[in-house]
């Protein structure tokens, strides 16, 4: 890690992957643990983000992609099913240790930070907005295939 809130996730990564996987987790609507499909998928691409924040390499690109994916097919509006990127800014800057402590992040890192954060909003959203229009083509096909069966046997 190259960035001083790089440096700052990797020394508590456990303690920022578990709070931000239960603020992902606690943005669907019943209750889905961790165990489950859509909880173990959203804990792998997470950890893959975390590890890899500072640079947009192929694997935490398909991460986010990842993450995106399971949220397009919730019953969700994109702000609250993206809402918890955001919160890792949060979860960051209560973990950091507060200013004029050794390791503090100054304000050039919040800065920097919440660019970085920003920069990921953008490609979740573009991301989460692909994965909708392929399920909304799919269920425009999807009726007009049914359209031409039910047409064919009035025909026939």
């Amino acid at each position: 890690m190259r960035t001083a809130w790089g440096k700052l996730i990797q020394e508590n990564r456990e303690k920022i992957l578990d709070r931000w996987i239960e603020k992902g987790l606690s943005i669907f609507s019943e209750k889905i643990g961790r165990s489950t499909p859509i909880g173990e998928s959203l804990s792998e691409g997470l950890s893959i983000m975390l590890d890899g924040i500072e640079e947009n390499s192929k694997g935490f690109m398909a991460a986010v992609n990842q993450i995106a994916r399971i949220l397009a097919v919730q019953p969700l509006p994109p702000s609250k099913a993206l809402v918890f990127f955001l919160e890792l800014k949060t979860i960051l800057f209560e973990t950091a240790p507060k200013e004029n402590k050794k390791n503090a992040l100054t304000q050039a890192d919040r800065d920097a930070f919440q660019t970085r954060i920003e920069e990921i909003m953008f490609v979740a959203f573009d991301c989460y907005m692909a994965n909708r229009e392929k399920i909304y083509q799919l269920k425009v096909e999807e009726s007009k295939r049914q359209a031409f069966m039910l047409l064919r046997r009035a025909q026939g």
